[in-house]
């Protein structure tokens, strides 16, 4: 009996581990193909990558943060106490990954491959997720909870951030075909001969559906490899709390960082460095905000209002003050991150 219980373990763990390497390679497979349909959107639509990166390739990496921490609120609404239990997975998720976005996503962005960066689009979006953040840490300090109506807030800042985009979406837009009504010649910008060329030859609809397949393939690796690494974990007794703002969160930032290592390797950073920034504004608003008004509330436990969500702070301030003052990333910036990053690790598992 003991033999065949030792054997059905061994069972469970090679199965956990297949099901793990599963989602390794669906992220990076649907990652490639996240990245190039995204590239391909942007020349299409003649919308600069940045911006591309900060609202469609930031919804579609976002989805497995989202998916988790709902789905975490709804299986807690049968009892206080696992509603705690699990609002404490959703918070840790939401506020872990907007850590791991910039402290360790981008600080590896950095240390691979400094590229320039700043401009107004990068002003505007790094000032506002400076202001979610700082209202967030506001919310969350003032009474150790955000309150359905605070929740409601974060979505309303969801939608000026929505609004934002579009504005700047349709600003740009105008602004290219001003310049192709101006100029007939072939440029030599961004879009150039040969990738005006390659944007007739790709029809929108065949783009959305590469886009989609591959935000698809990211989100359903992400979620594999987190189900499968949090069983592992779960056998060691590690509390809820420290395995959300570490496991969970890691994992469901991994399309982030699938694409911010895609994006490097391709030249295309500013992509990734949209998309975090993106990415940390919907999970400190829509997420966070949509879970409040679900849960009627979310208690913030002591460590996270204490260190994690401060930390989430100054590492955006870390990443948004020098390169509006630089204009470009640097590898010392990634060290600086991703310090920033491990002592935020170390005083949220403490």
């Amino acid at each position: 009996m003991r033999l065949f219980c030792r054997i059905n373990s061994y069972m469970a763990v090679f199965l956990t581990i297949a099901v793990l390497g599963c989602g390794l390679i669906l992220m990076a497979k649907g990652g490639d193909i996240f990245v190039d349909s995204a590239v391909r959107i942007a020349k299409l639509a003649r919308v600069p990558e940045f911006l591309i990166g900060a609202t469609v390739v930031a919804v579609g990496t976002t989805l497995p943060e989202l998916l988790t921490s709902l789905t975490a609120i709804c299986k807690g609404v049968a009892t206080p106490a696992a509603m705690q239990e699990l609002t404490d997975v959703a918070v840790g998720n939401a506020v872990g990954s907007m850590a791991c976005n910039i402290g360790l996503i981008l600080a590896l962005s950095f240390l691979l491959k400094p590229y320039p960066a700043g401009g107004r689009e990068f002003a505007v979006k790094g000032v506002f997720l400076l202001i979610c953040t700082g209202v967030l840490c506001a919310f969350a300090c003032f009474n150790g909870r955000i309150t359905a109506l605070e929740g409601g807030v974060l979505i309303a800042l969801f939608a000026v951030y929505i609004a934002i985009n579009i504005w700047e979406a349709v600003r740009k837009s105008r602004q290219s075909a001003r310049g192709s009504a101006l100029d007939l010649t072939p440029s030599t910008g961004d879009f150039s001969a040969p990738a005006a060329a390659f944007c007739k030859k790709d029809k929108p609809l065949a783009l959305a559906a590469l886009f989609l397949s591959g935000a698809a393939c990211v989100a359903a690796g992400a979620l594999f490899t987190v189900e499968s690494v949090c069983r592992l974990c779960a056998n060691l007794g590690i509390q809820e709390r420290i395995i959300s703002v570490t496991v969970v969160a890691v994992g469901t930032s991994l399309p982030e960082l699938v694409t911010a290592v895609t994006s490097a390797r391709k030249g295309t950073g500013q992509l990734s460095l949209g998309n975090i920034l993106g990415a940390n504004v919907i999970n400190g608003t829509l997420l966070l905000g949509l879970s409040a008004i679900v849960a009627g509330g979310l208690d913030i436990d002591p460590i996270t209002r204490g260190y994690t969500l401060w930390f989430a702070l100054a590492l955006a301030a870390a990443l948004v003050i020098p390169l509006l003052v630089f204009r470009r990333t640097s590898r010392l910036q990634g060290v600086v991150l991703g310090g920033l990053y491990i002592a935020a690790m170390v005083f949220a598992c403490a």
